[in-house]
């Protein structure tokens, strides 16, 4: 089962940074350059098994000739403290593989090579690249900041012979989600119509995301102000109030949707694609019977999803980012590329059209269960990625603050139990601007 709020299986991690710095001497290996002339490469993907396949990519593309790579693997929980470390004493290393907020940073501080990520991003051809992905990677001012990897999304799953048996259409659109909610539900017999976040936790945050963008509604203006009191982001956190009463008892979590709709005692759910691995796992052919929603519609289209980016770092040697872009090249290419997908199926999501629709991508014993159609619903969602912190491309850093409080999710769980959404919004707009104020 996987934690969708960070697209991580809730397993226990033993190589960190931690274990990286005492077996492989991080120290040492920083700044562009391990051992002799190595080029330092970090990776949030601190599974045993990942890193394994990593490993083998980085034998086949030292097989070439073209140079030495060090990997160093990051928790990622603990990759903002250490980017700022290695920023500080200049000892970054020359690529890093990692999500939007750490590439908007390093971009906006120009420590990011643009040049290297238009080189890569050409070479392997733009068009083939979603077009939503390279515009996450793009800076305000239109450079290209890093090379998009992979990501996942964010959507409704839901069970097509119920909706089909209900005459529903599929949970796109506000009137839709709300019609399936109401005909779904039966708590007298232990069916529930909807399940969407609704505990003050980051899951809350990511699932009321698409119905406020959709609704056109932010929590911060391109100023930086807090806008989160405006009359859309109220009417964003009414409708989504009033779908609690189509939810089980109590405060919504992650596993409160993995485990109702693996039980069939909900039929809509939203999650990230990461759920794609435990409904394909079980036995009855549930995989067969769920499509997905990748985005919700109202005044307009919003998803909510993760981009993981291949970062190159402007201020190592020549020698190390060259050696930094041919790897990438390396890995997005090919059986290279299939073989890193690979690594989690489902929550590794391919950024380039001709992989998602390829037959090599589709055999995996996981990715297999799905229809075609499914797999290009979720690679196409990239499209209609948006997410609180970003205005017009540009990141506003004071949404940091306010998500490190859960003051998004404090709203949601509020108007979940029953508040007032113009109370609520006015009250958290209020704690908003003290926080960054």
């Amino acid at each position: 089962m996987t934690d969708p709020t960070t697209g991580r299986e809730r397993r226990t991690v033993l190589k960190g940074i931690g274990a990286a710095m005492l077996a492989g001497g991080l120290a040492g290996c920083m700044g562009g350059g391990g051992d002799d002339d190595a080029t330092t490469y970090w990776t949030t993907q601190v599974e045993q098994d990942r890193q394994e396949v990593i490993k083998g990519l980085i034998e086949s593309y030292e097989s070439e000739g073209d140079g030495t790579i060090d990997m160093v693997s990051v928790e990622e929980g603990d990759l903002p403290t250490q980017i700022s470390s290695a920023t500080a004493s200049g000892t970054l290393p020359a690529f890093g593989e990692w999500g939007l907020d750490p590439m908007q940073n390093l971009g906006s501080e120009d420590l990011l090579s643009t040049e290297s990520a238009e080189s890569v991003v050409d070479s392997i051809g733009r068009d083939d690249f979603y077009e939503g992905a390279l515009s996450l990677a793009t800076s305000g001012g239109g450079d290209l900041l890093a090379v998009p990897a992979h990501g996942w999304v964010q959507g409704f799953w839901y069970r097509q012979s119920a909706f089909d048996d209900a005459g529903l259409s599929a949970p796109t659109t506000w009137d839709a989600i709300l019609e399936a909610a109401e005909t779904l539900h039966d708590p007298d017999n232990d069916q529930y119509g909807i399940v969407v976040g609704s505990d003050e936790t980051p899951f809350a945050r990511q699932c009321f995301t698409p119905y406020a963008r959709s609704n056109g509604a932010r929590v911060l203006n391109g100023d930086g102000e807090i806008v989160f009191d405006s009359a859309e982001m109220v009417e964003a956190l009414d409708f989504y109030g009033s779908l609690a009463e189509y939810s089980p008892p109590g405060a919504e979590t992650f596993e409160t949707a993995n485990n109702t709709y693996l039980n069939e005692q909900c039929h809509m759910i939203m999650y990230s694609s990461y759920i794609m691995g435990d409904i394909s796992s079980n036995t009855d052919g549930m995989a067969g019977d769920t499509a997905f929603a990748p985005y919700i519609e109202n005044d307009r289209r919003s998803s909510f999803g993760q981009l993981v980016l291949f970062n190159v770092i402007d201020t190592v040697s020549d020698e190390n980012r060259e050696v930094a872009e041919a790897y990438v090249k390396h890995v997005l290419t090919g059986d290279q590329y299939i073989d890193f997908l690979h690594m989690a199926p489902g929550g590794m999501n391919p950024v380039l059209q001709s992989v998602a629709e390829s037959e090599a991508y589709r055999d995996n014993e996981t990715l297999q269960e799905w229809g075609q159609e499914t797999l290009s619903n979720i690679s196409g969602a990239f499209d209609n990625i948006e997410r609180f912190g970003y205005v017009d491309g540009q990141m506003i850093p004071a949404f940091g603050e306010i998500t490190s409080r859960n003051l998004v999710a404090q709203a949601v769980r509020r108007v979940s139990e029953g508040e007032d959404a113009q109370t609520v919004a006015d009250d958290v707009a209020s704690q908003m601007r003290d926080v960054i104020n």
